[in-house]
């Protein structure tokens, strides 16, 4: 069994009805930001004829004029969802060129063997669609003065909700570099988790780190080598 079989095999057993009991204010940041962009993308045009696909859904949904999927390996996530699909972003079952808007957050590409998902987001989505993509990176101050700081990728063991996750953390530029290979141009970019990510490094607990994501801009010039995570957007050309 390879790494990637072992992150995936993990994550099915991890999230059969997952529900967060730690670490609140840390996810709570995570889905400000992301709703902010996905909100921004969702309002800026009228989307009424658009299939929107939520990648790794894991049961987040959202309000759009659109016909929204839920994707997601665990079932019992997505079944309350009028249409919803069951499988890995890896190897999605929806036909090519068939998506407008493809939003992949909640660092599911972290679960993902990244070349294997990145061709899967251009092969579903139409030409000029969008892709909306977050992951967690190898650049995080978190694993500043470590070997893997930067690393273009390694597997990484976390220990939150009572339970162990397995996460391949990836570099910015390398997956950046990946997409850009695969037909996408990035459109925006946005780095978080950079000052609350420092000092969790610097030995603050997770919970109390977490509230001082609201100083982020204090170290945007250096938010490339301490940022823990980075949503991108993207069009496939």
């Amino acid at each position: 069994m390879n790494e990637f079989d072992k992150i995936k095999e993990k994550a099915e057993v991890n999230y059969q009805n997952y529900k967060i009991d730690d670490g609140l204010n840390w996810y709570e940041v995570v889905d400000k930001v992301l709703n902010k962009v996905i909100y921004r993308i969702l309002d800026k045009h009228d989307y009424s004829d658009a299939v929107i696909l939520n990648a790794g859904s894991g049961g987040q949904t959202y309000n759009t004029k659109g016909k929204l999927i839920h994707l997601d390996l665990v079932k019992s996530n997505i079944k309350q969802f009028e249409h919803y699909l069951v499988g890995s972003i890896e190897s999605m079952p929806i036909s090519d060129n068939s998506v407008d808007i493809l939003i992949c957050v909640g660092s599911v590409l972290n679960y993902t063997n990244q070349e294997k998902s990145i061709k899967e987001f251009n092969r579903v989505l139409k030409k000029n669609g969008i892709l909306i993509l977050e992951f967690e990176r190898s650049n995080s101050g978190e694993f500043l003065f470590n070997k893997n700081h930067h690393k273009q990728s390694f597997l990484q063991k976390y220990e939150y909700n009572k339970q162990e996750h397995l996460l391949m953390m990836y570099n910015e530029k390398f997956i950046i570099n990946q997409l850009k290979d695969n037909g996408f141009k990035l459109d925006y970019k946005k780095r978080f988790h950079t000052l609350s990510t420092l000092l969790y490094r610097l030995g603050m607990k997770e919970e109390r780190a977490a509230k001082y994501a609201k100083g982020d801009w204090l170290l945007k010039p250096l938010s490339y080598s301490l940022a823990h995570n980075v949503v991108l957007v993207l069009t496939k050309i």
